[in-house]
């Protein structure tokens, strides 16, 4: 159903695109049901110092990048230089480009195109050209991709002196399996309640990831292991921007493996 929604959201931006209304639009969907909002301005919902993702479809410098907003102007959007590695990655007029943010309660996207660059002393901005066409998705809309990242859950401490506190003791070995920015699901030896709270690290895939906070949502024995499905319980949604880069990577790798 959501891969649905999303092909209705792309007919969406088109006929949005080819019109001559200047307005911009958040198009979103709501029970399955397309919808739109006019909004007067897109600071109402990027703002500067949002951290961004970009992804590049070039065939030269494809991948998924980091980047923040800098400023606004005109008909213009203004971001850091994305670099990987530490390396400027070429933004040159007319490369087209996919924004993603998280902010007000949902996942945001839209396409631009770059309009040029700028110098600030030592600093550059790459210039995008305004959207007139933002998609939103709700947060448990989070795309999911297959995985298969080795990872670490960290059991905590079943009763401390207060009950607040979370002192991890014990660490197991697990595979996950699947992935979003909500959740995921992984495999283990070990058994875990339904709602028990742990830590998890991802860092051999995502390595700012050593202690994701998660509770487990659904439990079931599969012969001698436990497949645990989870959710994140992150408090800074910058935390939660880890997962989603790497998830949109992995979907850029999936897609190049089937063609």
């Amino acid at each position: 159903m959501f891969s649905l929604v999303r092909s209705k959201m792309s007919d969406y931006i088109n006929m949005y695109k080819a019109s001559e209304d200047e307005s911009l639009y958040i198009v979103f969907a709501e029970n399955d049901v397309m919808q739109k909002e006019a909004v007067k301005n897109i600071e109402e919902y990027l703002s500067v110092n949002t951290r961004v993702t970009v992804a590049i479809k070039n065939a030269r410098y494809q991948g998924v990048y980091d980047s923040r907003v800098e400023d606004f102007g005109g008909n213009s959007i203004y971001i850091s230089q994305p670099s990987a590695d530490g390396v400027p990655v070429p933004m040159v007029p007319g490369t087209a480009a996919e924004i993603e943010f998280v902010s007000n309660n949902g996942r945001y996207r839209f396409a631009t195109t770059v309009t040029g660059r700028q110098s600030q002393g030592n600093v550059t901005l790459v210039e995008l050209e305004k959207p007139k066409v933002i998609t939103r998705n709700q947060l448990r809309e989070f795309y999911r991709v297959d995985t298969n990242i080795k990872g670490k859950a960290k059991l905590f401490y079943a009763a401390v002196p207060d009950k607040n506190m979370k002192i991890p003791h014990k660490s197991v070995d697990c595979v996950v399996l699947d992935l979003s920015g909500g959740g995921g699901k992984f495999i283990t030896s070990q058994w875990f309640e339904q709602n028990q709270p742990f830590l998890l690290d991802l860092s051999e895939a995502i390595g700012e990831l050593d202690s994701a906070p998660c509770t487990a949502v659904r439990v079931r024995r599969i012969q001698e292991r436990t497949e645990v499905s989870f959710r994140f319980d992150f408090t800074k949604e910058s935390d939660r921007n880890f997962i989603i880069k790497y998830v949109f990577k992995r979907q850029i790798e999936l897609k190049q493996t089937l063609g």
